[in-house]
C-alpha cells in the first residue's frame, strides 16, 4: 500500500472517482488516500496528477482516533 495525495481539487475529484469505481481505495484525514501500488498506473493512465507521500514511521490509524476521540455534550 501506498499514501498519496492528489496535486489539484480536480486531480482529486476524478482521481477518488475513478479509483471507487474500478478498484478500491481508503480515505484518511488530510486528504490523504491509500492504495496499492497497482492501482497508480490506473491514475497515471487517466492523467490524474498525485504525489507519493513518504512512509510515516507510525500507522495512521483512523479508527483508534475515532475511538480516542474527546466527547461532547450537546
Amino acid at each position: 500500500m501506498v499514501r498519496i495525495r492528489f496535486l489539484s481539487e480536480t486531480d482529486e475529484t476524478n482521481g477518488f472517482y475513478i479509483l471507487a469505481t474500478e478498484a478500491s481505495v481508503r480515505g484518511l484525514r488530510g486528504g490523504v488516500y491509500e492504495v496499492t501500488h497497482a492501482r497508480l498506473a490506473l491514475l497515471d493512465m487517466h492523467s490524474i496528477r498525485y504525489e507519493i507521500l513518504p512512509p510515516t514511521e507510525t500507522p495512521l490509524d483512523e479508527a483508534e482516533a475515532l475511538r480516542n476521540s474527546p466527547t461532547v455534550e450537546l
